[in-house]
């Protein structure tokens, strides 16, 4: 089963990271391949909280349902997911630091059936992509702040 961490520094406060961070129906907006979340309940995001995520990986797209499994605002979101063959997890913390904050993620992937056989490429590929979001978060908070 491919897992990893990934760790970025912002030059940004917790609250303005976990503002971004915690907005899951915008992810898509500095996720890449990740094309839609939906959420699938009310009220405030919590744990126990669902949405609907459209990925497309390796061409393809994927549904999944995301469940909450965590949610300490502003530090802590984790969550687990399901979509035909794929099982995902992940727990993203933000600290701070002297000259702004460290967002840490760590994941996890399991997949079954035949695709249990690419798990060092989906491993590869999952590692690349949380990566690139979080270039990708930084440019977005760059052009909504001015760079630090």
């Amino acid at each position: 089963m491919p897992s990893g961490t990934v760790i970025a520094e912002f030059p940004a406060t917790v609250e303005r990271v976990w503002e971004k961070i915690a907005d899951l129906e915008n992810a898509p907006s500095w996720v890449p391949d990740l094309i839609s979340v939906r959420r699938l309940d009310s009220g405030p995001t919590q744990t126990g909280s669902r949405f609907a995520e459209v990925a497309r990986v390796q061409g393809r797209e994927i549904e999944m349902v995301v469940t909450i499994t965590d949610y300490a605002e502003p530090h802590v979101i984790a969550h687990e997911g399901e979509g035909g063959s794929v099982k995902i997890g992940g727990r993203t913390t933000i600290d701070a630091t002297p000259t702004g904050c460290r967002v840490t993620n760590e994941w996890r992937l399991e997949l079954s059936g035949i695709l249990r056989f690419a798990s060092p490429i989906a491993g590869n590929w999952t590692r690349n992509n949380i990566e690139t979001s979080m270039r990708e978060l930084r440019a977005l908070l760059d052009r909504e702040d001015g760079p630090a």
